[in-house]
Order: C-alpha cells, then structure tokens, then sequence
C-alpha cells in the first residue's frame, strides 16, 4: 500500500520493508529494489533460475515473473517505488526507449533499464563489492528510517534524493558490466557452472536432474555431456561426490551423528547415505571417522 504522509493529506508511491521473505513479488506498478544482506536465496525470475549469496541487491519491476523458491538465514530489505516518484513525467507506459520523452529526461529513464530491460542472462541480479554493499546498505537504511519516521514535510524529498543516489549506484555497475559484455561473456553463463554453483549452495536440499535441467534450460542428455566434458562425471554424479565430500569433512570435524551428517548432506535415508559413502571409499562412515586422512573419493568416479 502507499505510504500515508501524516504531514499532508497524501499518498507517496513508496513503500519500504526491512525484514522481507520476497514473497508476493513483483508489485503492481512499482519497480522494485532487494537488498540481499545476509544469506543466499534462489530465485525465478522470467523463467531463469539463479542463487544469489549476499552481499547482492536485484532490481524488478511489475513486468517480471518472479517466485523465491529456497531462502538460507536470508535477510533482506525492499524497498518500491512508483517510476514518477523520480519524475513525474515517467510512467510504465513511457519508459520503453520507442515512446519520445523530452531529451532532458532521458537519463532518469535510463536509470531505470535495470529493471525494465532484463533479458537473457541479466535479470537485473548485480553481486556487490564490500564496498558496493557498504554505501547502498547505508542508502537503504535510511531511506526505511525516513519512510517510517517522516520527520518533517520534506521527508518526501530526502527519500527521493537517497533514491537517485541509491540509483546511480547501481547504473554505475550495470553500465561497467555492459562495457565488459558481462553478461554474454561470463562464466556465470556456462551451464556447468551455473549448476555447480547452484549445488555448492543447496546440497543440502533435494536436487533432481530435471530441477537443473529446468535451471539451465537443457535436456538430460545434453547437460550430461556437459558435464562429461567439463567434468569427466554426470550431474548427478557431481552432486553425489559434492555430498560425499562434505560429509567426509563433518565427519572428520564433528562429533555429529552419521545420520545427522547424512541429513545435512542431503542424503534423505542414513542408509543409503552408508551404501554410497562406502561403495565410493571403500570404508563405511564410522571407520572413515576413526582414520579419516588416509581415504578420498574414488578418482576413477570423478570428483567436484
């Protein structure tokens, strides 16, 4: 909902959340920025799938398809405006580059392509230097702290002002990513390397071959040769020695049950986890826990 001013009878087309689950997203006639501070989430949007581990902010509008689909300790601020809310010659109708604006104005339109030009590989996702976070979170803080205190009557116009530079900070990375053909150029392309990192994150969790299908776009056969070219493994058989590899480090670290290890590595039966710990080392998990540096995964098998 709007924001009310309590200093005028008023609507302002803002609305700021500090502790946001990303759900119910996007909004009607609101472009959107999120704040990823803390944790990693997964996220769809216009059928793209990609975690996002913090420091990182995301730029949405109401024409994306978006859906959280995992969250790990996420934090996250939010905060909506409506495009007039920087000018008020901008509207959803006007900011696509076919419809003639005054030349003066241009520029605060395209402040705005993060969150209407998403396309490909850029969903108006950007990872943040320390730096990067460090100045945006800032910007974000306050921006909640004005919205919600409206100290005075010009509250409206400090908000609006810590939102353009919110805003050219981020125009700034898009625009360098642009020079670098970042996003038709990057690893984070690579189907491999989009799945792996999409394992490294969420082994814990239930992983199926058409979940990472879907994620990249590929079918089976083509995503497992891939990964055999890259890799000498299966998909499967990567996440399966990522797991292994994990589990081998918690046994040798922790004094976690074997069926708690086998849980958090994502192994949804402890016996099963048992069968393949020690088809793959030759050892079963309590005799790798009592000698645990003289085993490793089976290089024959291929290993993450």
């Amino acid at each position: 909902m709007p924001q009310n001013d309590r200093h005028k009878e008023r609507e302002i087309p803002i609305e700021f959340d500090f502790y946001n689950t990303l759900e119910s997203l996007p909004v009607d006639n609101r472009c959107t920025i999120i704040m990823i501070s803390c944790g990693s989430t997964t996220v769809k949007i216009n059928e793209h799938i990609q975690t996002v581990t913090a420091p990182a902010v995301l730029c949405i509008s109401q024409y994306d398809n978006f859906q959280c689909l995992e969250r790990t300790h996420l934090s996250a601020k939010v905060f909506h405006f409506d495009p007039w809310y920087i000018k008020a010659c901008l509207n959803f109708e006007n900011l696509d580059d076919s419809v003639p604006i005054d030349k003066q104005y241009v520029y605060d339109r395209n402040m705005l392509y993060m969150f209407t030009k998403h396309h490909g590989y850029f969903q108006g996702i950007f990872n943040l230097t320390p730096q990067q976070y460090i100045r945006l979170n800032e910007l974000m803080l306050m921006i909640g702290a004005e919205t919600y205190a409206q100290s005075d009557d010009y509250w409206t116009c400090r908000i609006r002002r810590m939102l353009r530079q919110a805003l050219n900070c981020i125009y700034d990375i898009y625009v360098d990513q642009c020079k670098l053909n970042f996003y038709e150029l990057s690893e984070n392309s690579n189907p491999v390397t989009i799945c792996t990192d999409y394992i490294h994150a969420n082994y814990r969790n239930n992983i199926s071959l058409n979940f990472l299908c879907e994620l990249v776009h590929l079918n089976r056969t083509t995503l497992n040769q891939r990964f055999k070219q890259q890799l000498n493994c299966t998909c499967i058989e990567y996440l399966l020695h990522y797991r292994l590899k994990i589990s081998q480090e918690l046994l040798s670290n922790t004094n976690l049950k074997i069926d708690d290890i086998a849980n958090q590595c994502g192994f949804k039966y402890g016996s099963y986890f048992n069968r393949q710990f020690t088809k793959y080392l030759g050892i079963s998990p309590s005799e790798f826990r009592k000698n645990p540096t003289g085993y490793s995964v089976k290089e024959s098998r291929g290993k993450p």
